[in-house]
C-alpha cells in the first residue's frame, strides 16, 4: 500500500478510535459517579467499598484516561502540525536525493553502495584516479574489486577520463597545485587501469573498462552511474584550490530527485567524454 494511500486510510481510523476511546472514559466516569450516588447515605462493609470503587473510577481511572486520549492526544497533534507547518515554511524546496559528505571523500563501501546501483554504465571524470587504484591494489577483493567484477558480469561498462599527463594543461595544474610528481602520478594510474582492463578483457565477461584521455581540465571529479537512465545517481567534487582532494566535500545526487542539477554536471561530463582520446 503507498504512503498516502496508508496515511488516507490511518487518519479516519485514528478518528473512529479516539471517538471509543473517548466514550469509554466518559462510561467508566459516570459508572464511577453512579456507584457513589447508589451508596450515599448507605452503611456497611459493602456499601464502603461501593463507595471506594466508584471514587477509583471517576478519579484514578476515567479522568486519567480521559486526559491521556483525548486532551494529550490534541496537544501532541498541535505540536505536530505546528512543526510541519515549520518545516514547510524554513525548508519550501527540500526533496530528498542529496547527501552531503561534508569531511570529504566517502567511505570505501559507500562508494561501492553507489556503484552496485548501476545496470548499464559508470563514468567516472578525474585527474589521476589515484583512489580508485588504491582500492583495487591496497584493499581486499572483497571490498571493492569483487563488487565491480559483479558488475562487469551483469554487462556494465565503466568509463575512465583520465587528464592527459604529457598536455600542457597538466604541467601548469600540477606547478599550480606545487605537485611536482603529479604527472607521474597519472602516467602511473593511467598504466594501473590499463592492467586491470587487461585482466577483466581477458575473462570475456559481458561489461568491460574503457579508457579516455582528456585535455580539458574537468575541475571536478566525478562518478557519474547510468547517467541517461532516470534514476541515475552522480558522486561529485569539485577541485579546490589549496585543499586536498580527499578533503574536498562530496555531494551524491539523484536525477530523480534533482533533475536539473544532475542534468547541469551530467552535460560537462559528456563534453569532456566527447573531447577524450579513447586508448
Amino acid at each position: 500500500m503507498p504512503n498516502q494511500s496508508r496515511q488516507d486510510f490511518k487518519s479516519p481510523l485514528k478518528k473512529l478510535l479516539g471517538r471509543y476511546y473517548g466514550l469509554a472514559g466518559v462510561i467508566v466516569f459516570l459508572l464511577g459517579v453512579l456507584l457513589r450516588l447508589v451508596a450515599l447515605g448507605k452503611t456497611g462493609f459493602v456499601w464502603d467499598a461501593t463507595k471506594d470503587i466508584g471514587t477509583f473510577l471517576a478519579v484514578a481511572v476515567a479522568i486519567p484516561f480521559l486526559y491521556e486520549k483525548l486532551i494529550k492526544s490534541e496537544e501532541r497533534q498541535l505540536f505536530l502540525t505546528e512543526l510541519e507547518e515549520l518545516i514547510d515554511n524554513k525548508f519550501p524546496n527540500y526533496k530528498p536525493g542529496l547527501k552531503l559528505y561534508e569531511d570529504g571523500r566517502p567511505s570505501i563501501s559507500d562508494k561501492v553502495d553507489i556503484l552496485l546501483t548501476a545496470k548499464f554504465e559508470v563514468v567516472n571524470l578525474g585527474i589521476a584516479h589515484r583512489s580508485f587504484v588504491g582500492y583495487f591494489e591496497q584493499r581486499p577483493a572483497r571490498e571493492f574489486k569483487e563488487p565491480i567484477f559483479k558488475l562487469l558480469e551483469k554487462g556494465v561498462v565503466f568509463k575512465y577520463i583520465f587528464l592527459d599527463p604529457d598536455s600542457e594543461i597538466a604541467k601548469q595544474y600540477a606547478q599550480d597545485r606545487g605537485e611536482s610528481e603529479l604527472i607521474n602520478r597519472i602516467k602511473t594510474s593511467l598504466n594501473a587501469v590499463k592492467t586491470l582492463k587487461s585482466e577483466f578483457d581477458k575473462l570475456g565477461l559481458p561489461g568491460k573498462f574503457e579508457i579516455y584521455i582528456s585535455s580539458n581540465l574537468p575541475y571536478m571529479s566525478a562518478t557519474c552511474v547510468d547517467g541517461n537512465e532516470l534514476n541515475g545517481r552522480m558522486l561529485i567534487s569539485p577541485y579546490l584550490h589549496g585543499i586536498k582532494r580527499a578533503s574536498v566535500p562530496h555531494l551524491d545526487i539523484s536525477k530523480l530527485e534533482h533533475q536539473i542539477m544532475f542534468e547541469t554536471y551530467l552535460k560537462s561530463i559528456k563534453e569532456v567524454l566527447n573531447n577524450s582520446r579513447k586508448v
